[in-house]
């Protein structure tokens, strides 16, 4: 099994090295090569707000890790609707030029549809398992493409302004970035602070604010997005930085409330597991065979200091996953 190494991290936003740690916790998953137990720390920045992983994942292991991901399997519908993904795109799209997906997951349909607003239709992938017509944002040429997307891509990135500033180089003047991530301020409505591999949870507030230092003006968000509680950032680019002005301590004190919403959720997931194996076991008594659905990070919480009874199976439709619990004896 390989670990993810951890290092001091800065906040994206501030720059600021006074951040309060809030939530750590660990996670093992399985990838296309290798078993990953990746280690994580939710830090709040106290001079700005932002929310952020500190310590963070050594960027090197992060971009191995993330090449050996597994994308989307094509017998498993969509996780997400391109119709609404359209719907921001179309307000937006002024020609039939060049359209940018940075990370894009089982983008052929998606790209189908795309192919009737612009003339060309580029992508940007780290995946190995993706085929991408491009590895790296620095292989765009500056001053290029007219617009930009990338879905649930922005949470995952160490150098938050390394990527915006990149994205916001290859744009033209007047170019647009559409991007979606989680909302942490939905994040008390969901177990999202259980997606361990999120090094970065955004308000609308935050994300402007980083973005305005590239040049990159929000006009739309909300959070009518592909993905259940997403937030969706829509920006275009102007000749010069933005300065956004907020409130620091009311947004320190909403993401600290955000993130207590958070792990609330997940104590009321760990009340339910319990529950969940005293059910497995009497259920295994009684000779009943039990099927659970499917191989993700809640069912190795399940699994974690607990043996499966006699009786239960585990399923899951995507035939990569078949030894992912070889180590647990499944």
């Amino acid at each position: 099994m390989k670990e993810i190494r951890l290092e001091p991290r800065s906040c994206e936003c501030c720059g600021s090295n006074n951040s309060k740690d809030v939530w750590n916790s660990s996670s093992v998953v399985a990838r296309a090569k290798n078993k990953w137990k990746f280690p994580y720390h939710i830090s709040i920045c106290q001079n700005c707000g932002f929310t952020y992983a500190s310590p963070a994942p050594i960027e090197g292991d992060l971009l191995e890790y993330h090449a050996e991901g597994l994308t989307g399997y094509k017998n498993i519908p969509l996780p997400y609707s391109i119709e609404k993904r359209l719907h921001s795109i179309e307000k937006h799209a002024t020609n039939d030029g060049i359209f940018v997906e940075i990370g894009g997951d089982l983008p052929e349909e998606f790209h189908q549809h795309l192919s009737k607003i612009f003339s060309n239709i580029i992508s940007v992938e780290i995946a190995e398992d993706t085929p991408g017509d491009h590895r790296s944002l620095y292989d765009l040429e500056e001053d290029t493409v007219d617009m930009i997307a990338h879905y649930d891509v922005l949470e995952h990135i160490g150098n938050v302004k390394e990527f915006v500033d990149m994205c916001s180089r290859a744009l033209k003047f007047g170019g647009i970035m559409v991007c979606e991530m989680p909302d942490i301020r939905l994040y008390p409505k969901n177990l999202l602070l259980l997606e361990f591999e999120h090094v970065n949870h955004f308000s609308i507030t935050t994300l402007s604010k980083i973005c305005g230092k590239y040049g990159l003006r929000l006009i739309e968000s909300g959070h009518n997005c592909s993905r259940p509680y997403g937030l969706l950032g829509v920006f275009e680019k102007q000749h010069n930085p933005i300065d956004i002005t907020y409130s620091y301590e009311i947004e320190v004190l909403d993401a600290k409330a955000c993130v207590e919403g958070g792990i609330y959720q997940i104590q009321q997931l760990n009340n339910y597991l319990a529950d969940v194996r005293h059910q497995l076991r009497v259920f295994s008594q009684e000779g009943k065979t039990i099927t659970i659905w499917a191989v993700n990070d809640i069912l190795r919480r399940l699994l974690d200091g607990f043996k499966l009874p006699e009786g239960c199976i585990i399923v899951d439709a995507d035939p990569r996953r078949k030894d992912d619990l070889s180590e647990d004896g499944i």
